[in-house]
Protein backbone atom coordinates (compact mmCIF):
# COMPACT_ATOMS: atom_id res chain seq x y z
CA UNK A 1 0.00 0.00 0.00
CA UNK A 2 2.98 2.45 0.92
CA UNK A 3 4.16 1.78 -2.64
CA UNK A 4 0.96 2.91 -4.17
CA UNK A 5 0.63 6.16 -2.16
CA UNK A 6 3.93 6.86 -3.17
CA UNK A 7 3.47 6.30 -6.61
CA UNK A 8 -0.27 8.15 -6.72
CA UNK A 9 1.78 10.96 -5.34
CA UNK A 10 4.13 11.16 -7.59
CA UNK A 11 1.54 11.10 -10.66
CA UNK A 12 0.26 14.25 -8.77
CA UNK A 13 3.41 16.00 -8.28
CA UNK A 14 4.18 15.60 -12.32
CA UNK A 15 0.66 16.59 -13.25
CA UNK A 16 0.77 19.98 -14.69
CA UNK A 17 -2.86 21.09 -12.57
CA UNK A 18 -1.81 20.65 -9.39
CA UNK A 19 -0.02 24.52 -8.51
CA UNK A 20 -2.79 25.87 -10.75
CA UNK A 21 -5.62 24.45 -8.26
CA UNK A 22 -3.91 25.44 -5.17
CA UNK A 23 -3.00 29.26 -6.76
CA UNK A 24 -6.32 29.28 -7.83
CA UNK A 25 -7.62 28.10 -4.14
CA UNK A 26 -4.95 31.18 -2.54
CA UNK A 27 -6.43 33.58 -4.52
CA UNK A 28 -10.15 32.83 -3.55
CA UNK A 29 -9.17 32.39 0.37
CA UNK A 30 -7.60 36.32 -0.03
CA UNK A 31 -11.42 37.34 -1.94
CA UNK A 32 -13.22 35.80 0.67
CA UNK A 33 -10.84 37.09 3.91
CA UNK A 34 -11.58 40.16 2.06
CA UNK A 35 -14.98 39.95 2.59
CA UNK A 36 -15.38 38.36 5.90
CA UNK A 37 -13.03 40.54 7.39
CA UNK A 38 -14.96 43.83 6.01
CA UNK A 39 -17.92 41.79 7.62
CA UNK A 40 -16.31 41.23 10.80
CA UNK A 41 -15.03 44.96 10.95
CA UNK A 42 -19.12 46.03 10.41
CA UNK A 43 -20.30 43.54 13.06
CA UNK A 44 -17.50 44.92 15.86
CA UNK A 45 -18.22 48.35 14.89
CA UNK A 46 -20.65 50.28 16.84
CA UNK A 47 -23.18 52.70 14.66
CA UNK A 48 -23.47 56.15 15.83
CA UNK A 49 -27.52 55.76 15.48
CA UNK A 50 -27.27 53.24 18.47
CA UNK A 51 -26.78 56.54 20.99
CA UNK A 52 -29.17 58.79 19.06
CA UNK A 53 -32.43 60.29 20.30
CA UNK A 54 -35.36 59.48 17.83
CA UNK A 55 -35.75 62.07 15.64
CA UNK A 56 -38.03 65.19 16.49
CA UNK A 57 -41.37 64.87 15.23
CA UNK A 58 -41.91 61.13 15.95
CA UNK A 59 -45.39 59.65 16.50
CA UNK A 60 -44.99 58.17 20.10
CA UNK A 61 -45.66 54.67 18.16
CA UNK A 62 -42.58 55.21 15.67
CA UNK A 63 -40.29 56.69 18.76
CA UNK A 64 -41.13 53.24 20.68
CA UNK A 65 -40.30 51.16 16.94
CA UNK A 66 -37.30 53.28 16.91
CA UNK A 67 -36.24 52.64 20.57
CA UNK A 68 -36.94 48.92 20.24
CA UNK A 69 -34.42 48.59 16.88
CA UNK A 70 -32.04 50.89 18.52
CA UNK A 71 -31.72 48.63 21.88
CA UNK A 72 -32.00 45.54 19.76
CA UNK A 73 -29.05 46.55 17.46
CA UNK A 74 -26.93 47.27 20.98
CA UNK A 75 -27.56 43.94 22.42
CA UNK A 76 -26.48 42.52 19.05
CA UNK A 77 -23.56 44.65 19.44
CA UNK A 78 -22.88 43.36 22.90
CA UNK A 79 -23.45 39.87 22.37
CA UNK A 80 -20.60 39.92 18.92
CA UNK A 81 -18.26 41.65 21.91
CA UNK A 82 -18.50 39.17 24.22
CA UNK A 83 -16.03 35.72 23.93
CA UNK A 84 -18.85 33.49 22.81
CA UNK A 85 -19.64 36.30 20.16
CA UNK A 86 -16.10 36.99 18.68
CA UNK A 87 -15.21 33.18 18.58
CA UNK A 88 -18.37 33.23 16.03
CA UNK A 89 -17.08 35.63 13.89
CA UNK A 90 -13.32 34.17 14.03
CA UNK A 91 -14.86 31.24 13.52
CA UNK A 92 -15.90 32.29 9.72
CA UNK A 93 -12.43 34.36 9.54
CA UNK A 94 -10.41 31.48 10.13
CA UNK A 95 -12.44 29.39 7.61
CA UNK A 96 -12.21 31.98 4.78
CA UNK A 97 -12.13 30.29 1.06
CA UNK A 98 -13.60 26.78 2.34
CA UNK A 99 -16.46 27.21 -0.82
CA UNK A 100 -14.09 27.76 -3.99
CA UNK A 101 -11.69 25.68 -1.32
CA UNK A 102 -13.11 22.29 -1.85
CA UNK A 103 -14.24 22.88 -5.10
CA UNK A 104 -10.19 23.03 -6.19
CA UNK A 105 -9.36 19.90 -4.03
CA UNK A 106 -12.92 17.84 -5.76
CA UNK A 107 -11.51 18.74 -9.08
CA UNK A 108 -8.26 17.92 -8.39
CA UNK A 109 -8.84 14.96 -6.96
CA UNK A 110 -11.29 13.92 -10.04
CA UNK A 111 -7.86 14.60 -11.88
CA UNK A 112 -6.34 11.78 -9.59
CA UNK A 113 -8.24 9.29 -11.56
CA UNK A 114 -9.45 10.34 -14.74
CA UNK A 115 -5.83 11.25 -15.67
CA UNK A 116 -5.21 7.57 -15.83
CA UNK A 117 -8.31 7.01 -18.72
CA UNK A 118 -7.65 9.99 -20.61
CA UNK A 119 -3.50 9.12 -20.54
CA UNK A 120 -4.57 5.33 -20.64
CA UNK A 121 -2.12 4.46 -18.10
CA UNK A 122 -5.28 2.53 -16.15
CA UNK A 123 -4.69 -0.55 -17.74
CA UNK A 124 -0.84 -0.74 -16.50
CA UNK A 125 -1.78 0.40 -13.73
CA UNK A 126 -4.09 -2.23 -12.25
CA UNK A 127 -1.78 -4.89 -14.06
CA UNK A 128 0.63 -3.61 -11.78
CA UNK A 129 -1.89 -4.03 -9.36
CA UNK A 130 -4.38 -7.00 -9.70
CA UNK A 131 -5.86 -5.92 -6.68
CA UNK A 132 -8.41 -2.95 -7.87
CA UNK A 133 -9.57 -1.88 -4.58
CA UNK A 134 -6.08 -0.99 -2.82
CA UNK A 135 -5.48 1.17 -6.43
CA UNK A 136 -8.52 2.71 -5.34
CA UNK A 137 -7.76 2.85 -1.56
CA UNK A 138 -4.14 4.38 -2.54
CA UNK A 139 -6.18 7.09 -4.52
CA UNK A 140 -8.69 7.77 -1.60
CA UNK A 141 -5.94 8.15 1.22
CA UNK A 142 -3.60 10.51 -1.83
CA UNK A 143 -6.78 12.71 -2.16
CA UNK A 144 -7.46 13.12 1.23
CA UNK A 145 -3.88 14.01 1.58
CA UNK A 146 -3.74 16.47 -1.54
CA UNK A 147 -6.68 17.62 0.41
CA UNK A 148 -5.33 18.26 3.83
CA UNK A 149 -2.04 20.60 2.60
CA UNK A 150 -4.49 22.99 0.60
CA UNK A 151 -6.51 23.47 4.18
CA UNK A 152 -3.17 23.77 5.89
CA UNK A 153 -1.86 26.52 3.52
CA UNK A 154 -5.84 28.13 3.27
CA UNK A 155 -5.71 27.75 7.19
CA UNK A 156 -2.17 29.43 7.74
CA UNK A 157 -3.16 32.38 5.32
CA UNK A 158 -6.39 32.46 7.68
CA UNK A 159 -4.95 32.78 11.05
CA UNK A 160 -2.05 34.97 9.93
CA UNK A 161 -4.24 37.77 8.44
CA UNK A 162 -6.70 37.43 10.58
CA UNK A 163 -4.90 37.57 13.79
CA UNK A 164 -3.60 40.80 12.42
CA UNK A 165 -7.05 41.81 11.90
CA UNK A 166 -8.73 41.57 14.99
CA UNK A 167 -5.46 42.86 16.66
CA UNK A 168 -6.07 46.01 14.62
CA UNK A 169 -9.51 46.17 16.29
CA UNK A 170 -8.47 45.60 19.72
CA UNK A 171 -10.31 42.26 20.60
CA UNK A 172 -9.15 39.23 21.38
CA UNK A 173 -8.18 36.54 18.38
CA UNK A 174 -9.98 33.67 20.33
CA UNK A 175 -7.50 31.06 18.56
CA UNK A 176 -7.69 29.94 21.93
CA UNK A 177 -11.67 29.88 21.99
CA UNK A 178 -13.10 26.48 21.18
CA UNK A 179 -15.50 27.94 19.10
CA UNK A 180 -12.82 28.88 16.95
CA UNK A 181 -10.53 25.69 16.89
CA UNK A 182 -13.68 23.42 16.41
CA UNK A 183 -14.66 25.74 12.96
CA UNK A 184 -10.60 24.43 12.36
CA UNK A 185 -10.77 21.18 12.81
CA UNK A 186 -13.97 20.55 11.09
CA UNK A 187 -12.85 22.71 8.01
CA UNK A 188 -9.75 19.79 8.16
CA UNK A 189 -12.27 16.98 8.05
CA UNK A 190 -14.47 18.71 5.53
CA UNK A 191 -11.46 19.25 2.88
CA UNK A 192 -10.90 15.51 3.01
CA UNK A 193 -13.92 14.77 2.25
CA UNK A 194 -14.19 16.54 -0.77
CA UNK A 195 -10.66 14.85 -1.85
CA UNK A 196 -13.18 11.76 -1.19
CA UNK A 197 -15.92 12.87 -2.96
CA UNK A 198 -13.35 13.80 -6.22
CA UNK A 199 -12.55 10.77 -6.46
CA UNK A 200 -15.83 8.82 -6.57
CA UNK A 201 -16.88 11.87 -9.23
CA UNK A 202 -14.00 10.45 -10.81
CA UNK A 203 -14.87 6.89 -11.41
CA UNK A 204 -18.88 7.26 -12.46
CA UNK A 205 -17.41 10.28 -15.01
CA UNK A 206 -14.36 8.58 -16.42
CA UNK A 207 -14.15 11.64 -19.07
CA UNK A 208 -12.12 13.83 -17.29
CA UNK A 209 -13.82 17.01 -19.08
CA UNK A 210 -16.69 15.54 -18.75
CA UNK A 211 -16.37 15.11 -14.94
CA UNK A 212 -14.49 18.78 -14.32
CA UNK A 213 -17.16 20.40 -16.06
CA UNK A 214 -20.02 18.65 -14.75
CA UNK A 215 -18.56 18.11 -10.80
CA UNK A 216 -17.84 22.13 -11.39
CA UNK A 217 -21.27 23.23 -12.73
CA UNK A 218 -23.56 20.96 -9.96
CA UNK A 219 -21.16 22.38 -7.10
CA UNK A 220 -21.76 25.58 -8.31
CA UNK A 221 -24.80 26.43 -10.07
CA UNK A 222 -26.26 23.56 -8.74
CA UNK A 223 -25.77 24.31 -4.96
CA UNK A 224 -27.85 27.66 -5.55
CA UNK A 225 -29.77 26.18 -7.71
CA UNK A 226 -31.13 23.52 -5.22
CA UNK A 227 -31.35 26.33 -2.16
CA UNK A 228 -33.63 28.90 -4.64
CA UNK A 229 -35.83 25.98 -5.32
CA UNK A 230 -35.97 25.15 -1.65
CA UNK A 231 -37.05 28.63 -0.78
CA UNK A 232 -39.74 28.31 -3.48
CA UNK A 233 -41.03 25.20 -2.17
CA UNK A 234 -40.92 26.77 0.99
CA UNK A 235 -43.17 30.01 -0.06
CA UNK A 236 -45.40 28.73 -2.30
CA UNK A 237 -45.86 24.49 -1.34
CA UNK A 238 -44.92 23.58 1.35
CA UNK A 239 -44.90 26.42 4.20
CA UNK A 240 -42.70 24.50 6.90
CA UNK A 241 -39.31 25.37 8.32
CA UNK A 242 -37.78 21.95 7.97
CA UNK A 243 -37.84 22.55 4.06
CA UNK A 244 -35.39 25.42 4.36
CA UNK A 245 -33.28 23.52 7.06
CA UNK A 246 -33.10 20.40 4.49
CA UNK A 247 -30.62 22.55 2.67
CA UNK A 248 -27.99 21.03 5.26
CA UNK A 249 -28.31 18.04 3.24
CA UNK A 250 -27.01 19.59 -0.10
CA UNK A 251 -23.29 18.75 0.18
CA UNK A 252 -21.13 22.38 -0.40
CA UNK A 253 -24.02 23.74 2.46
CA UNK A 254 -23.44 20.78 4.53
CA UNK A 255 -20.37 21.88 4.40
CA UNK A 256 -20.37 25.44 5.70
CA UNK A 257 -23.12 24.07 8.01
CA UNK A 258 -20.48 22.55 9.98
CA UNK A 259 -17.58 25.24 10.31
CA UNK A 260 -20.63 27.51 10.97
CA UNK A 261 -20.94 29.84 7.84
CA UNK A 262 -23.85 28.98 6.83
CA UNK A 263 -26.03 30.17 9.75
CA UNK A 264 -25.42 33.69 8.21
CA UNK A 265 -27.07 33.09 4.21
CA UNK A 266 -29.83 31.29 6.31
CA UNK A 267 -31.56 34.29 8.26
CA UNK A 268 -33.91 33.33 10.67
CA UNK A 269 -33.97 29.64 9.64
CA UNK A 270 -33.22 27.36 12.51
CA UNK A 271 -30.50 24.87 11.27
CA UNK A 272 -29.95 21.33 13.18
CA UNK A 273 -26.89 20.97 15.11
CA UNK A 274 -23.50 20.99 13.49
CA UNK A 275 -22.73 17.34 13.66
CA UNK A 276 -25.80 16.95 11.25
CA UNK A 277 -23.60 18.71 8.56
CA UNK A 278 -20.82 16.38 9.76
CA UNK A 279 -23.02 13.38 8.90
CA UNK A 280 -24.22 14.31 6.04
CA UNK A 281 -20.85 14.81 4.43
CA UNK A 282 -19.55 11.49 5.54
CA UNK A 283 -22.49 9.56 4.18
CA UNK A 284 -21.89 11.15 0.84
CA UNK A 285 -18.33 10.29 1.49
CA UNK A 286 -19.25 6.47 2.47
CA UNK A 287 -21.55 6.16 -0.33
CA UNK A 288 -19.51 7.78 -4.04
CA UNK A 289 -16.39 5.69 -2.11
CA UNK A 290 -18.35 2.52 -1.96
CA UNK A 291 -19.51 2.79 -5.16
CA UNK A 292 -16.76 3.66 -7.00
CA UNK A 293 -14.47 1.07 -5.54
CA UNK A 294 -17.41 -1.67 -6.71
CA UNK A 295 -17.59 -0.18 -10.18
CA UNK A 296 -13.83 -0.30 -10.51
CA UNK A 297 -13.59 -3.72 -9.40
CA UNK A 298 -15.99 -4.49 -11.83
CA UNK A 299 -15.48 -2.05 -15.19
CA UNK A 300 -13.89 -3.47 -17.86
CA UNK A 301 -10.83 -1.05 -17.79
CA UNK A 302 -8.59 -1.81 -20.74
Amino acid sequence: MIRLIRSELIKLRTTNMWWIFLLCSVAFVGLALLINTAQADSDLSTPDYLNQAPPPGMSPQDQADFLAQQQAAKDEAAANHTAAGLARIAANVYTSGQFFGLMMVMLLAILLITNEFYHQTATATFLATPKRTKVIAAKLITGGAMAVIFWFIATLINIVVGAIFFSSEGVANSLGHWTAQQAILLNLLVYVLWGIFGIGIGVLIRSQIGATITAAVVYTIGTYAALAMLALIREYLIKEDWVLEAAVYIPPLASEHVVGSLRGQMGDTHLPARWVGVVVLVGWAVILGTIGTLITRKRDIA
